[in-house]
């Protein structure tokens, strides 16, 4: 259940929702022989209340709209982004290459579907804060950061960083791979063990008009 008032969060308070994510993210067993697939995708303060809607009617949408369970995180002391931790669980997991044709494809999992749509909400809701320029034409950079254990960040880099380098070859965005930082309270987001995963593109805007750079 999404708690949007704020209150004084103590410690402990934080040491719990850093044991819930971890569960979720080690978890695989806890529906038979499903497979628990999870994502972190991070939200800037400023926006998190235009992302969850109104008594939650944004996020309650998501979640009905994909059948995948959506979480916003209680806030970390120092952090600029809210944690929305997104999971479902899957029968058997479908392997892609990054050279096949993607572009098209329906999301693969429940949990896909609503991090897409979290992450178009977010980016709506930033829009919706630049209104006040949209007679300024500038240049914005359109972001995604999502938290990804150090393990599986390896997967993302690849051998010699091949992966990655066909990641940004097929895509046109700056993705980049950021480990955390255990001294900038900015990071008190991630767990230990957790590496920022950005995906950007540089785009000029013009109004609600965005157009590739």
């Amino acid at each position: 259940m999404v708690e949007i008032g704020k209150r004084y969060h103590s410690q402990r308070d934080h040491d719990g929702d850093r044991q819930n994510q971890k569960r979720r993210v080690g978890e695989k067993n806890d529906k038979g022989n499903d497979e628990l697939i999870v994502y972190r995708i991070l939200c800037p303060v400023e926006v998190i209340g235009s992302v969850i809607g109104k008594n939650g009617k944004m996020i309650n949408s998501i979640r009905q709209e994909t059948r995948a369970k959506v979480k916003v995180v209680d806030p970390f002391p120092g952090a600029k982004d809210r944690v929305i931790t997104i999971y479902c669980y899957i029968k058997e997991k479908e392997d892609i290459e990054i050279d096949d044709e993607f572009d098209d494809r329906k999301p693969l999992c429940a949990a896909q579907d609503a991090l897409l749509k979290v992450h178009v909400a977010i980016l709506n809701s930033i829009e919706a804060l630049r209104d006040s320029d949209k007679n300024k034409q500038r240049k914005e950079k359109d972001e995604c950061q999502i938290l990804v254990p150090s393990s599986q960040s390896a997967n993302i880099i690849g051998k010699a960083g091949a992966t990655i380098k066909k990641l940004r070859s097929k895509t046109r965005a700056n993705v980049k791979v950021i480990a955390k930082d255990a001294t900038d309270p900015t990071h008190s987001c991630a767990m230990e063990f957790d590496n920022f995963v950005s995906v950007s593109i540089l785009t000029y805007c013009m109004g609600s008009y965005h157009l590739s750079d």
